[in-house]
């Protein structure tokens, strides 16, 4: 159809008659009328009653009407929005990103989004229920550990597999096994990330798989809050390289122990809704690889002795 042909029709409906609607469009009644016309050809209907004064709508036209008036709507939204892209590639972006990630990766994307963005907001927290505002399209994509289940829903792409590893107060001695880990175990509190935290549900899988039992309750959403801790030599933890780097600490200043046998691994992976795909979110995951590559040695350096697990992926 001719969107046009509604224009007119919809002010022939509003103005009450062609002549008026002519008048408002800059348009002969002649002229009106002509495009009625074909737009009734288009849609094989008799959209107005002409033989009645004034013209009435037939159902049809009152269907077009009320349609027609949303349709026009969306146009104008459409219109507005592509005006946006006049001055930017990407007018709005809504990112979430997990606390373990924010800090290290933030001032680098900011600093490359600002000539391509129009407005960028970020929502960040430990413990943020990032994937269900994605959902409800109060974001526009989410940079999280968490792994996807729903694959029809989200697209994922992966950004950077990071290890987990033991981080003990300094001058603590190395544990060499699983026995020498269980006999710390017992006698040094071992501060935990909370179960809301994939960190923790991997640190605590891994644990079970070897049956650690371990010392103490203490358990904090914030990365921050727990190196406080094992820095202050009050326990020991398990964490990442990552999560090390965005709460300020440096490979000196804790024992970066790994795991022996087996190396637990994080993954960080940028996250949309699939029906909602556009090229920002190509874009953003390219920026954060190159952003990752960039850190990728000072992640090395807080991984103990699997630096080499440090990994940006490609996809």
């Amino acid at each position: 159809m001719d969107l046009r042909g509604i224009e007119i029709f919809l002010a022939i409906c509003e103005k009450g008659g062609l002549t008026a609607a002519g008048a408002a469009l800059g348009l002969t009644q002649a002229g009106v009328s002509q495009h009625l016309q074909k737009l009734e050809r288009d849609v094989g209907l008799t959209l107005m009653d002409r033989t009645v004064r004034p013209p009435r709508l037939t159902p049809g036209g009152e269907y077009l009407r009320k349609r027609g008036r949303a349709l026009m709507r969306e146009i104008e939204d459409i219109r507005a929005g592509l005006q946006r892209y006049q001055r930017h590639d990407i007018p709005e972006l809504r990112l979430g990103i997990i606390e373990s990630v924010a800090s290290a990766l933030l001032p680098h994307l900011v600093r490359r989004l600002s000539r391509s963005v129009g407005s960028l907001s970020v929502t960040s927290g430990t413990t943020h229920p990032l994937l269900p505002e994605l959902l409800r399209g109060e974001l526009d994509m989410v940079i999280s550990s968490e792994q996807i289940e729903d694959e029809a829903t989200f697209a994922t792409e992966p950004l950077l597999a990071e290890p987990v590893v033991m981080v003990l107060p300094k001058g603590r001695p190395h544990p060499r096994d699983w026995d020498e880990i269980n006999a710390m175990a017992q006698d040094l509190d071992f501060i935990a990330y909370g179960t809301r935290r994939r960190l923790g549900r991997i640190v605590r899988h891994q644990f079970e798989r070897f049956d650690v039992r371990t010392r103490g309750n203490l358990e904090f959403d914030s990365s921050v809050a727990l190196f406080d801790l094992v820095t202050s030599g009050a326990g020991w933890a398990a964490t990442t390289p990552m999560c090390m780097l965005c709460a300020g600490i440096d490979e000196n200043d804790v024992e970066i122990v790994t795991f022996p046998d087996v190396t637990p691994m994080r993954s960080i992976n940028t996250i949309w809704v699939r029906e909602r795909e556009d090229t920002s979110v190509h874009m953003v995951t390219a920026l954060c690889r190159t952003v990752f590559a960039e850190i990728a040695p000072r992640l090395q350096r807080r991984a103990g002795g699997a630096g080499d697990r440090v990994q940006v992926l490609t996809g």
